[in-house]
């Protein structure tokens, strides 16, 4: 087994080149891996701006190109047809990942999603360590689970929900919180840039949901409550910031049917519902809200936005369900899930109150994650596990 002194070789195998949460996990881990001795590189089936970013920050990464019968399967409104398909081609790109060095020559694998657990669980004997973003899926959770028994070292979950969920696989699951970058998500003076850009009056205020722009994530829930709250509150508007970043054709027609809606919201709210596309410079975002929803309308595994919200000072409400509720025990509010009235009274409530206590409310969510949502702390977590099965596999399947 490696010993401290040298570094620790870590592949890490990601099926998304895209910026999404997954992926900007994985950069946080990378931002701070050296730190702990750890030599990070990572494998992806296609190009993305995760690869540019990694490459430019000095972490080596490739992409391992993946058969088209692979990746096809999500350009499909009918993904059960193309099924078998897309198996053949994932063990088509699990021999070519077996073959490069990166995978090769390693001490430890860290798989972060669905398509690389299958497409890592027979690879040579290097411990392989699941990071777990999302529950198990409802129709084959006793298969993941299995799996999970049977193959991974450990199991790395992102929130105690997560952990409950596949606990039942019976190997030790490690909880570590994801993290969030202190410096880059900050308080800062609001500029109004977001204002100017979108032609709104620099005295009213803004309400923003940044989130991919996927069904799931609940925009249509957020247009309803804030169509309630609209008519006795003419200075408020309702900015919504994102984009599509799986090419599917369910993403891509749930965007035209959102943007739609957005159109004909707007005209009936004078010009008060708003779309930002997908910002880079998130962190530029944040700080000109004067709230952020985020009310996922299913079970949210935890929740980035609200911790980046807080790590910037801005009050967040939140759907109460799974891993939201662990993060937000300061910094803003906790309504009923799928429940738009619930949402439009919170907002309103929020937003009676005077500027100055809004502000503390915020406040207090930065020094809550400062004390326990820091992208250094979640790093560190992270690289004692892999050191942890890279001395020996066994020693936290067996905990």
């Amino acid at each position: 087994m490696p010993e401290r002194c040298a570094p620790l070789r870590v592949t890490a195998v990601t099926v998304s080149a895209q910026l999404g949460g997954t992926e900007r996990v994985l950069l946080d881990f990378a931002n701070h891996a050296f730190e702990h001795d750890i030599a990070l590189r990572v494998v992806t089936p296609q190009p993305g701006p995760l690869l540019e970013i990694l490459n430019d920050t000095g972490v080596p990464a490739t992409v391992i190109p993946a058969p088209a019968m692979m990746l096809r399967d999500s350009q499909r409104t009918a993904a059960l047809a193309s099924l078998p398909a897309a198996l053949v081609g994932l063990a088509m790109w699990a021999r070519r990942l077996a073959r490069h060095p990166f995978v090769r020559e390693t001490d430890a694998v860290l798989s972060t999603g669905f398509k690389p657990h299958l497409a890592t669980a027979r690879l040579h004997p290097a411990p392989i360590v699941w990071h777990l973003h999302e529950f198990p899926p409802a129709v084959t959770g006793l298969f993941w689970r299995r799996l999970a028994h049977s193959r991974p070292a450990a199991l790395i979950a992102n929130s105690e929900a997560v952990g409950r969920a596949w606990r039942e696989a019976g190997s030790g699951i490690v909880v570590v919180a994801n993290g969030v970058d202190l410096d880059r998500f900050r308080p800062r003076v609001r500029s109004h840039w977001i204002h100017e850009q979108l032609g709104i009056p620099r005295e009213h205020r803004l309400i923003g949901m940044p989130a991919v722009l996927a069904r799931w994530k609940g925009q249509f829930e957020v247009l309803r409550a804030f169509d309630l709250l609209a008519a006795a509150r003419r200075d408020v508007h309702l900015v919504f910031v994102g984009g599509s970043i799986h090419d599917t054709v369910a993403e891509r027609a749930y965007e035209v049917e959102l943007l739609r809606e957005i159109g004909k919201r707007d005209a009936g709210n004078a010009n008060r519902v708003h779309h930002l596309p997908f910002q880079a410079r998130i962190e530029s975002v944040y700080p000109e809200l004067d709230l952020v929803v985020h009310y996922s309308t299913r079970a949210e595994a935890f929740g980035r936005v609200v911790l980046e919200a807080m790590a910037c000072g801005i009050p967040i409400i939140a759907a109460a369900e799974d891993g939201p509720t662990e993060i937000v025990t300061e910094g803003g509010w906790l309504v009923e899930p799928r429940n738009p009235a619930a949402l439009a009274r919170a907002l309103s409530l929020a937003l009676a109150m005077d500027p100055a206590a809004l502000r503390q409310v915020g406040s207090r969510g930065r020094v809550r994650a400062e004390d326990r949502y820091s992208a250094r702390r979640f790093a560190k977590e992270v690289a004692g596990v892999l050191w942890g099965v890279a001395r020996s596999p066994s020693s936290l399947r067996d905990s």
